[in-house]
């Protein structure tokens, strides 16, 4: 590897011109000597190309026909950047505005240990600038739940038993890495195959590293939150194809009846918020993921039947506690009802 590494900076456009020019000018303010970037327009239809080569003549856009989602996107940059030589590619979300010494900061930290693959930023808020939005989560795989790490407060990097998985947000990747471990995997089309790709990595013997004197600010408010039916789709459907890969055992066999626990307690939550629209997707997704229906949504025979949706809006919290195993919860509720109709 050269003394200074070379790395490729891809950022993902679909429809989003105007977040993409502002992220352009931010790096062009990064303290990184050897550093290209290279745009991949995702099928935008709303004119982002013009808009974009105008602004830039210059800029590396690759145009790809139609919207392969995060991953397929993301993937065309890694195989660009990988044919060019590149020792790592950093995949940074077109909403975010990187501070001047932040991919130093993350390529330093990367060259002091050759099994470092991944490496994060502290994601701050765009519009709070203080305020924390990733400083990396850990998987608690019998629990199959996420826990985060604890907040970077005096430059100490925290441990824990548990893996730590990193957001793609802002992802410096080691191209040797890639080259061991592969691309995103494509069936997620996009949320959750940056956790995947983490747990591949330390899978593969690799460690997984936030800086946190490297920070970017991102745009979005939460990656957790569902606020539209096709987030909701695709949340719910990835969720369950990422903990179904990881577990084994007797907890994997457990794990659908969970999974379809939550995606019930998800979509009342949805509802009661008042977005039907997202409640539905999220059963939706549920539905698909439990036929192993991935990669580019949209199929409309992914939906759930309407029948079955019905059956599960009339009780929801009766099928939440018989899958869960809560039969004391069943019995109460049965008994509740019988009271109420004497």
């Amino acid at each position: 590897m050269n003394d200074t590494p070379t790395v490729f900076t891809v950022i993902l456009n679909w429809n989003g011109a105007e977040d993409t020019l502002e992220c352009l000018a931010s790096i062009s303010h990064l303290d990184y000597p050897s550093c290209h970037t290279v745009v991949i327009d995702n099928g935008s239809t709303d004119g982002s190309l013009a808009r974009l080569k105008a602004a830039q003549p210059d800029l590396t856009l690759i145009e790809l026909p139609t919207n392969i989602g995060y991953t397929g996107g993301s993937n065309a940059g890694i195989r660009y950047a990988l044919a060019r030589g590149a020792d790592y590619v950093w995949l940074l979300n077109n909403d975010t505005v990187v501070k001047p010494d932040s991919l130093s900061a993350l390529v330093a930290t990367a060259r002091t240990h050759d099994d470092i693959a991944l490496i994060s930023p502290v994601i701050r808020d765009y519009e709070r600038r203080d305020s924390l939005q990733f400083w990396g989560i850990h998987a608690n795989m019998q629990a199959q739940k996420f826990v985060l790490a604890a907040k970077p407060g005096d430059g100490t990097r925290h441990t824990s038993t548990y893996p730590l998985l990193l957001w793609g947000t802002a992802l410096l990747i080691r191209a040797a890495a890639i080259h061991h471990i592969g691309y995103l995997d494509e069936r997620y089309f996009a949320y959750h195959e940056d956790l995947d790709y983490s747990l591949r990595a330390l899978r593969a013997g690799f460690r997984t590293v936030v800086e946190p004197q490297s920070v970017v600010y991102h745009k979005a408010t939460s990656a957790s939150r569902i606020e539209s039916p096709f987030k909701g789709y695709l949340f719910s459907r990835n969720l369950f194809l990422l903990w179904s890969t990881y577990l084994h055992g007797s907890a994997r066999y457990i794990y659908p009846f969970r999974y379809m626990a939550w995606a019930i307690h998800q979509a009342v939550e949805l509802r009661e918020s008042g977005n039907h629209a997202a409640s539905n997707a999220c059963l939706d997704g549920a539905w698909s993921a439990l036929r192993g229906r991935y990669g580019v949504p949209g199929d409309k025979a992914m939906a759930m039947p309407r029948a079955l949706r019905r059956i599960i809006g009339g009780a929801p919290h009766f099928w939440i506690s018989l899958l869960t195993g809560r039969f004391r919860d069943i019995l109460r509720s049965a008994a509740y009802s019988l009271v109420r109709r004497t």
